[in-house]
């Protein structure tokens, strides 16, 4: 049985898409998932950003920028998304296992991660002209199908904008999130959004377009008086399918035509630490341990929604 793609995309920079990705991964691993068995492959993160924050954050040491073996160790040795578009564009058949880095997570031995560093922004540049942008999204679709027959879940964070390789992630997902931030800035990207994904299937020669939900992220209990945050959000539920397939994530289980409540990421501060990586060297770091209980809740309901809709579509 073939696991499921779930791309994380916003083509608006600084809205959440590595936080949910992680949240994701780490969530599915430490709790819903649990107890852990060391041959059950159940999530592999993808970070497909050459900016490689997911991968920063999963290799990285916290507070420690002078002592980062592991993450120099997996770009020495040539296992990024560059170094798996290189080696399969020569020799299709190489193991994509070969370019994985295990043991990571909340307790430090639960996914895996195909990481990401600035060489792949010069492998999609220089390799979209040779062998043309056709042949390297399909290099990168036919790493994810290898991917999903290995692990229950592929999880990816794609990069801001738009790129060759992000749309080779989508045109391969099962289920697409689009996380938000509730501010004017990103909904005003998000009126094309959906245009922009169906286009994508368009060219992809009318191939089925999967779910397409946002999530927000960096959401406040309690806003300043002028923030437009409920405002934004009121607009984002006023978006209804079939007019507009993108819409927002919701918890299953509530007897509504458009389902239950919709799901927000808090504003956190533990959540932003999250991503500088490691906290205690070499410590078992419980999923319980890695996030408030606000986030944790929030995180819950997210996969909740996620599998619903992975399940339905």
């Amino acid at each position: 049985m073939m696991g499921k793609i779930v791309s994380i995309i916003n083509r608006k920079g600084g809205v959440g898409k590595t936080t949910v990705s992680l949240g994701i991964a780490d969530t599915l691993v430490g709790y819903t998932e649990a107890p852990f068995v060391p041959e059950r492959k159940v999530v592999v993160a993808v970070d497909l950003d050459p900016q490689g924050s997911l991968t920063r954050a999963l290799l990285s040491e916290h507070g420690r920028v002078e002592d980062q073996g592991r993450l120099r160790e997996v770009i020495n040795q040539g296992r990024t998304v560059a170094g798996a578009l290189e080696a399969r564009l020569s020799k299709p058949m190489v193991p994509i296992g070969n370019f994985l880095k295990h043991g990571l997570g909340p307790s430090g031995w639960t996914y895996s991660l195909l990481a990401n560093e600035a060489t792949a922004w010069d492998v999609e540049r220089r390799r979209s002209k040779k062998p043309g942008e056709a042949k390297l999204k399909e290099v990168m679709r036919t790493i994810l199908r290898d991917l999903a027959a290995q692990y229950e879940y592929v999880i990816v964070d794609c990069p801001p904008g738009q790129t060759v390789l992000a749309e080779a992630a989508i045109t391969s997902s099962d289920l697409i999130l689009c996380p938000i931030t509730p501010d004017w800035l990103s909904y005003w990207g998000l009126e094309s959004f959906d245009s922009y994904l169906q286009d994508i299937f368009r060219d992809n020669e009318g191939g089925n377009v999967p779910e397409a939900r946002f999530v927000f992220t960096k959401f406040r209990d309690k806003p300043p008086r002028y923030d437009p945050q409920n405002t934004v959000q009121s607009l984002v539920e006023g978006f209804q399918a079939p007019e507009r397939y993108v819409t927002l994530l919701r918890e299953p289980g509530v007897k509504a035509k458009s389902g239950g409540g919709p799901i927000h990421l808090p504003l956190d501060p533990k959540l932003v630490s999250r991503l500088e990586g490691w906290p205690h060297r070499g410590r078992v770091w419980p999923w319980s341990k890695a996030y408030t209980s606000a986030t944790q809740a929030a995180l819950l309901r997210l996969i909740a929604g996620m599998k619903k809709e992975l399940t339905s579509g």
